[in-house]
């Protein structure tokens, strides 16, 4: 097997991302993490030519990149090569009562629910295991928590409990599925499953704005996690795009690092809670630049040194210093595998016919995935009872 060496973070869910996969793939690494052993973060960047995220993956002394660059080697076919890694035997193909798709806050609730029914749940738990809560620092508003609770802690808290009630869980994304028949079928890079009925619930990712420079100095200044990443930007110039909950827990959790950070937002008012949008509002690290919208991504070739700014009301475009810049804009659902399968609104959003139950009967949705309202953990849980019970009921009326 190849020599692997992936730099990581606590609480980084891209970190966590990476190494399923590679787990997935039988391969060992070695580990390095930074916060344990900070002088390591300036061995990572030098070898990285630069790199201010985490992870940084190493396959014999080869610079991969970050968690999004490992997935496009094996979806691309490419990473098995790398590891030195022998094609798996097909495994026998089982059938199971349940399989739900995703492992966030809705796919555990459901994984809970029906486990506890007896029906032996399978999870995909996707390469984003978790789902969205993994890069969150801070769960202040899930009930049972008057201390609050980080979003990693508390979903390995979601998955002890399902597995407790005899949930198994499948490593890696679903890649492919068929609803056409039953059993239905579903596809991992690694495995076949089929199931009598399906809960999805795959949740959503970070938008990016797809800009100038803003793929090119991904991992060398922009960001999509500040809890992965505010470390590296201690006293440099910070700037965060977004006016929601999230952009304003972006920009408080920076300001501990930052020598100031800006949050630029297209309007002129917040769209956040009015108790984060107060914390930001009243922090004396953070400022705004309102009706405004980032147009370009500047850097010396290796990191980023500053943003063209542009007010949208006067049309003035201004150079703002930037060392890090940390894009928090919403996210876009995780439905493309769901494509011409299952409908959806224009933005990817999946469509319920009633209650949970999508338009072929068997397949039940939860979660991010059809909610653009609410998005909230809590929610997203609620959503994964609904979508558990009628899943349920649905199988018992099928004699199962």
């Amino acid at each position: 097997m190849a020599d692997i060496t992936i730099y990581t973070r606590d609480f980084c869910g891209y970190c966590v991302r990476a190494k399923r996969l590679l787990d997935t793939k039988g391969a060992s690494y070695q580990e390095i993490n930074i916060d344990l052993d900070p002088a390591k973060a300036a061995e990572m960047i030098e070898r990285s030519q630069g790199g201010r995220t985490v992870p940084q993956i190493f396959i014999d002394g080869v610079h991969v990149g970050g968690s999004d660059d490992l997935v496009d080697l094996d979806r691309a076919g490419k990473l098995d090569e790398m590891l030195q890694r022998e094609a798996r035997r097909p495994e026998p193909v089982e059938t199971h009562d349940v399989v739900i798709i995703g492992s966030g806050p809705a796919g555990l609730t459901s994984a809970l629910y029906t486990a506890r029914a007896n029906l032996k749940p399978v999870v995909v738990e996707g390469l984003n295991a978790g789902g969205q809560l993994m890069n969150t620092t801070e769960v202040e508003n899930y009930p049972g928590f008057p201390e609050g609770i980080t979003g990693p802690e508390l979903m390995e808290q979601f998955k002890k409990q399902a597995e407790r009630f005899g949930t198994v869980f499948v490593p890696g994304d679903a890649i492919k599925v068929d609803f056409s028949a039953r059993p239905f079928g579903i596809w991992t890079d690694e495995k076949e499953l089929r199931a009598n009925a399906v809960i999805v619930a795959s949740g959503a990712s970070p938008l990016t704005l797809g800009i100038t420079g803003e793929e090119e100095y991904a991992g060398r200044g922009v960001s999509y996690c500040a809890t992965c990443d505010g470390f590296f930007f201690r006293d440099q110039e910070i700037v965060v795009v977004g006016g929601g909950d999230t952009a304003m827990e972006e920009a408080l959790f920076l300001a501990r690092y930052g020598k100031r950070v800006t949050v630029i937002h297209r309007r002129d008012e917040l769209r956040a809670s009015k108790i984060m949008a107060d914390r930001a509002l009243e922090h004396e690290k953070i400022e705004f630049l309102w009706n405004s919208v980032v147009e370009e991504v500047v850097g010396d070739g290796t990191k980023v040194q500053s943003l063209k700014v542009k007010n949208v009301q006067t049309g003035e475009v201004i150079d703002r210093e930037c060392g890090g810049f940390f894009v928090a804009i919403g996210h876009t659902p995780n439905t493309e595998i769901f494509k011409s399968v299952l409908p959806m609104e224009e933005t990817g959003y999946l469509k319920l016919e009633q209650g949970s139950k999508s338009n072929i009967e068997g397949v039940f949705i939860a979660g991010d995935v059809h909610d653009h309202t609410y998005r909230q953990a809590v929610t997203a849980a609620g959503y994964g009872c609904r979508a558990a019970i009628d899943c349920e009921r649905w199988l018992e009326s099928q004699g199962r």
